[in-house]
């Protein structure tokens, strides 16, 4: 297995499943669900690193990060992880880099999603 997630398919779909006990319609209500947030996190984490605002950056990646492991999304825990980090260590440039980099892998995720 790769262990650059933009190699590899953005959802781990059979450890999502487990997660949910194999509930593909619950699964796909948490996926939709997820999507929602990011709609709504992703523009705030944008303007909290237009900002200079590192609290807010760590706290939005912390949450992002969350809710993308509990969704068994690999690409997108990974980047907003490193956002996180970025943010908790005052490293607002590098939160920046890891920003396109989640969004290019939310990109993948709904191209993925979509079919």
């Amino acid at each position: 297995m790769s262990s650059n997630p933009s190699e590899s398919s953005p959802l781990n779909r059979a450890e999502a499943l487990e997660r949910v006990g194999g509930d593909e319609a619950f699964l796909e209500e948490l996926l939709s669900i997820y999507q929602e947030e990011f709609a709504e996190k992703s523009p705030a984490l944008a303007e909290a690193l237009a900002n200079q605002d590192a609290k807010s950056v760590r706290e939005i990646g912390h949450y992002i990060k969350g809710a993308s492991a509990n969704l068994s999304l690999p690409g997108l825990q990974a980047a907003s992880f490193d956002i996180e980090k970025a943010g908790a260590d005052g490293r607002l440039e590098d939160a920046k880099a890891a920003y396109q980099t989640l969004l290019s892998e939310y990109d993948r995720l709904k191209k993925h999603l979509a079919g």
